[in-house]
């Protein structure tokens, strides 16, 4: 697992969002809220999706979710995805 004091070295100040038990579509509403309301300042969003309980969630954020702030997706380790925002 890679430490969370590498991921805000290397992609800035981050803030969290965890999906775990949600439904698709619960996930996908809190992911667009979540998104929308992020501070300028926050330049990822790391989205703990996990893996052991199926994989709906982490198709759907890694494959399936778009966003007009995300510049980037980078697939941080296998329960987890980073977002990379635009300014």
């Amino acid at each position: 697992m890679i430490p969370d004091e590498f991921i805000e070295y290397y992609y800035g100040k981050y803030k969290q969002i965890d999906l775990h038990n949600l439904t698709k579509e619960d996930a996908k509403i809190n992911l667009i809220y979540e998104i929308e309301s992020l501070d300028s300042d926050i330049k990822a969003l790391v989205v703990v999706h996990g893996y052991h309980g199926g994989v709906v969630i982490k198709k759907m954020v890694r494959d399936e979710f778009n966003h007009p702030r995300i510049e980037k997706k980078v697939n941080l380790d296998a329960g987890r995805t980073i977002y990379i925002l635009k300014y």
